[in-house]
């Protein structure tokens, strides 16, 4: 049964990073006032040439326009803007996280039990809702993490998140585009913050929408993140794993 939080603060903000989503998000506002008539719905339009941002202004939500490309990018321009909010949700404009499950992640926050909440996905059994391969994918990174940063969230990638303020206002970003999702788990590591998962649904991207994610491209900038961050929080662990590498390789060497 979906659950509802028994009082929406009037500091709730939900924020829609978004580029290119002219198809789907009217819907995906819709869907967020009905799940939180008294939360503010804010779109940051991240270049978008379909209109998306003149769409979210005719149905009065208020539009931040980004100029500097990336996720990462607006991301980061939804923690300065919103920085002063009990609860911040992140949301993709795509239509794939369901607005119906928000009480189960938001309520954790407001109570102050949690930092920072996630929606782990469970993908639907629709064609498009995940394929294989990123899915493979996803296992992929989550082990580099927890092999170079440690115990991070099962859902390492899920764009649907709430934070909450020591979230907001501890956490400083630099990551410019989807890698975005890894350096906020790497920070909530770092940072000993209170993370909770919450299974929910995860749908097909609304018809007339694409996915601006490039497997192999945006999947490298990831592993380089994750790397990155290691070497600052856990420097003797990529080292270590490079001894260790390397011993191997003599050791075959000597054999052969």
């Amino acid at each position: 049964m979906n659950e509802s939080p028994d009082a929406i603060s009037p500091q709730v903000a939900v924020a829609i990073p978004c580029y290119n989503e002219a198809a789907a998000i009217a819907t995906v506002i819709a869907e967020w006032r009905s799940a939180l008539p008294d939360a503010e719905i804010v779109v940051f339009d991240n270049n978008s040439s379909d209109g998306t941002g003149a769409i979210a202004r005719d149905l009065g939500v208020r539009v931040v326009d980004v100029p500097r490309q990336g996720k990462g990018h607006a991301v980061q321009a939804m923690f300065h803007h919103l920085q002063d909010r009990d609860a911040v949700i992140m949301v993709d404009g795509d239509g794939t996280y369901p607005a119906e499950e928000i009480g189960r992640l938001l309520r954790p926050i407001l109570d102050g039990t949690a930092d920072m909440s996630i929606g782990a996905r469970i993908p639907v059994a629709e064609p498009g809702a995940m394929t294989p391969l990123r899915g493979l994918g996803n296992v992929l990174i989550r082990g580099a993490f927890r092999v170079l940063i440690g115990r991070g969230p099962g859902d390492l990638l899920s764009g649907y998140r709430v934070f909450g303020p020591r979230f907001l206002e501890s956490v400083s970003l630099r990551s410019e585009g989807f890698e975005i999702e890894t350096e906020l788990a790497s920070e909530a590591v770092a940072r000993q913050m209170r993370t909770v998962e919450v299974p929910v649904p995860y749908h097909p991207r609304i018809a007339g929408t694409a996915s601006k994610l490039n497997l192999f491209r945006d999947g490298w900038r990831i592993l380089k993140t994750i790397v990155r961050q290691s070497l600052r929080l856990r420097p003797w662990r990529p080292l270590l794993i490079a001894v260790l590498l390397g011993v191997l390789t003599a050791v075959i060497i000597a054999v052969l």
